[in-house]
């Protein structure tokens, strides 16, 4: 199958369907087939994941460590279809009304049996977990509400058709009702409420540092491959890889591309690439009309206007790039130069929306043009443990922006730090990165580009905080559009409304890389996430 037909079949929900009839359960994982043979599986992982509450903050090594304990109603296969979870079967009884057969036989950890409650549970839950930066009510703005049939069968009422309803749901764990009722995201990290139904259970939890799992006997989709699994933060690139080799870890994800021809020759390890759906952009402040906090004139004294408010400086500073360098030199060909967020010949990819060629010339014209004749200085905030060469990445923006006058120094940070400070519109400039997790354009221009709203589950990631009464119609029109060539078509259109006023500034698609030490074999996945569920003793 082509990538393009791949993902938009993985975007339709209903023909994602991985069973044919009502009563036929879907057949057990691949990997969970036969009796266990491993024993310790033990990963190292770049990005920092900052809590066991499955519902906290969206981030892809937050979902990493959630999905080992926590499933959801729907999974998606490594190369992004749409399988069962939770839910065995779904269809649509209309536009607006879908019904869900849930597993029967399914035990939380703690021996007790999951119910069509927990999901109504779960979805009032994750909606607004207290004091979250960025949480979970976008991948349920369209459930109106869950109506309850019977224990094991409920019914989605959405206001208006919601096309992508089944791929926004890979994104919710489900938790137990009965321990959850009352629990703070303090009761899940201290492993209290840490009860779910994944193929691996709570076994410890050190902030910043691991978090420590073992095998759950009873899970429904057979017995696990590994006895105990390990989740290690490894932040410094160079520090992973001497840990692979050392026979510190068994498998460790995003690999220094600095260390790529070496681990490639070493006969001990073996690397896993993918495709991926990550974007790296960077977000300018367009929320203050007066001073932005980390912006000043050539000398250093407060701009009394925000910039970024005027379109012409946004286009100057994506023209003064050089993306294929960055690509190229930076990433070392892991990075490939985009101006949106789709990979091309993915659905809802928009043809037109180009990445523009660097003109530096050009970039010092529109700043003159913008009243800014001599430039600015400018901080530009980025996390250091977060994506693949975040921070490098980040000093060669700011020398490309430096050489157009723009003079730009970097401010690195921890991704704990990063994030909490981001959600509160603290930086001028900051680097950001997003993953399409419903494989298709609408996902990112509902939660980036749309008008914040928490009331309405919108916007919650335009940290930017971008406002388009326009782009907002368009994008609504699109996501509640049915049929698939149409709603392409009003996808892509909104992609080609949205960067024609340039409110982000994307760099880069990234490639997804493992490096596996030998005697285990490994699925890698287009969604980034690292899974012991994937890796099965070779």
């Amino acid at each position: 199958m082509r990538r393009r037909d791949l993902i938009a079949a993985a975007g339709a929900l209903g023909g994602a369907l991985a069973t044919t009839g009502w009563g036929a359960l879907a057949p057990r994982p691949a990997h969970a087939q036969g009796p266990a043979q491993g024993t310790a599986l033990r990963i190292g992982l770049g990005g920092a994941f900052t809590t066991i509450d499955p519902h906290f903050y969206h981030a892809v090594p937050n979902h990493t460590v959630a999905m080992h304990m926590f499933e959801r109603l729907i999974n998606r296969a490594p190369d992004g279809r749409l399988i069962p979870g939770l839910a065995t079967e779904w269809k649509p009884l209309s536009d607006t009304l879908w019904e869900f057969r849930l597993r029967p036989g399914v035990k939380f950890h703690d021996g007790g049996d999951f119910t069509a409650d927990d999901v109504v549970f779960t979805f009032e839950r994750a909606r607004d977990v207290p004091n979250s930066p960025g949480g979970f009510g976008g991948f349920l703005r369209a459930v109106e509400r869950v109506e309850v049939i019977d224990p094991l069968t409920i019914r989605l009422h959405t206001p208006v058709p919601a096309p992508d309803l089944g791929p926004n749901l890979t994104y919710v764990g489900i938790v137990s009702r009965r321990v959850g009722e009352g629990a703070s995201t303090a009761d899940y990290n201290s492993g209290k409420a840490a009860i779910g139904t994944g193929p691996y259970r709570f076994a410890g939890y050190t902030p910043g540092n691991r978090v420590e799992l073992a095998r759950h006997d009873a899970w429904w989709g057979g017995r696990p491959a590994w006895e105990s699994v390990s989740l290690r933060l490894l932040s410094n690139p160079a520090g992973r890889t001497a840990a692979l080799l050392s026979g510190d870890v068994d498998l460790v994800d995003t690999p220094s591309v600095s260390d790529l021809p070496r681990l490639r020759e070493d006969e001990r390890v073996s690397v896993k690439a993918i495709p991926g759906i990550r974007l790296i952009y960077l977000v300018p402040d367009l929320s203050r009309e007066g001073e932005s906090p980390f912006v000043t004139d050539a000398q250093g004294t407060p701009l009394p206007r925000n910039p970024f408010r005027d379109r012409r400086v946004r286009e100057a500073l994506s023209l003064a790039l050089h993306r294929e360098a960055l690509g190229d030199r930076v990433m070392l060909g892991t990075g490939t130069p985009t101006n949106q967020w789709m990979p091309p010949g993915g659905y809802s990819y928009a043809p037109k929306v180009v990445p523009p060629q660097p003109d530096p010339a050009r970039a010092r014209r529109l700043l003159a043009e913008a009243g800014l004749p001599e430039g600015f200085r400018l901080t530009l905030h980025t996390p250091n443990d977060r994506y693949p060469n975040d921070a490098r990445l980040a000093q060669a923006v700011a020398q490309m922006w430096t050489r157009i006058g723009v003079q730009t120094t970097v401010e690195a940070m921890p991704w704990s730090t990063y994030a909490a400070r981001g959600g509160r519109q603290e930086f001028s400039m900051g680097l950001w990165g997003w993953g399409s997790a419903t494989f298709e354009g609408g996902y990112m221009l509902s939660q980036c580009f749309a008008t914040n709203s928490k009331e309405r589950s919108l916007g919650l990631y335009n940290y930017g905080r971008y406002s388009d009464p326009a782009l907002d119609a368009a994008i609504a029109r699109a996501v509640s559009t049915v049929d698939e060539a149409e709603r392409e078509r009003l996808l892509v259109a909104a992609t080609e409304q949205a960067m024609a006023e340039t409110p982000i500034i994307p760099l880069l698609m990234l490639q997804n890389l493992w490096a596996v030490r030998q005697g285990i074999a490994f699925q890698p996945r287009s969604d980034e996430r690292t899974l012991a569920m994937d890796a099965t003793p070779a």
